[in-house]
């Protein structure tokens, strides 16, 4: 009996202990959500659902919990950009036009208010990985969405198309639940 236990104790101490992954409040950002500025004649339209990824950078290529979404956007009712075609679509999260999350490995760096935001500009054809989404309020459900450019240098190949500086779409709006 005791070389059993032995044995199971050696098989323990020899496997890699895995942690688990932990996120937090997806289900609030779930839905459709619009920013609209009369001043400008702008309109923004965001629509997410729940997802899974298996993050390339991660060591345990796990399933993580995520939101995968996409959107509109219109000046003076005339559309910019739409990616809503994409939504009931079977790509890869990672191809998705917006991708949101919180999840951590160590469950006390869990932020349930804030989601990591990356965000693929389809227009100017870039991607940005430092942006937010943040609960403003639960009732009325709003959210504050704030896209920031990458920091580093890009690198162009000779003949290779410059991108532009920006975003396509607003960088700081307040969006508001319109759907579930």
């Amino acid at each position: 009996m005791r070389k059993i236990v032995f044995i199971l104790f050696l098989m323990l101490l020899s496997s890699e202990i895995r942690s688990q992954g932990y996120t937090a409040n997806l289900d609030f950002f779930v839905g459709t959500w619009i920013y609209t500025n009369e001043v400008t004649n702008e309109e923004f339209t965001l629509k997410l659902r729940k997802s899974v990824y298996i993050n390339p950078l991660d060591k345990y290529q796990d399933e993580e919990a995520c939101l995968v979404g996409v959107y509109t956007y219109k000046v003076n009712g005339i559309i910019v950009t739409n990616t809503m075609d994409e939504f009931g679509s079977d790509i890869h999260a990672l191809k998705m036009p917006v991708i949101a999350t919180n999840f951590v490995r160590d469950i006390s760096k869990l932020n349930s208010q804030k989601l990591w935001l990356m965000f693929n500009d389809r227009k100017y054809n870039k991607y940005t990985l430092s942006s937010s989404l943040e609960i403003v309020s639960v009732s009325p459900a709003k959210i504050h969405w704030v896209l920031t450019e990458d920091e580093g240098e890009e690198v162009y190949s000779p003949g290779e198309t410059i991108k532009p500086s920006g975003f396509s779409v607003p960088v700081n709006m307040i969006l508001t639940k319109v759907s579930e």
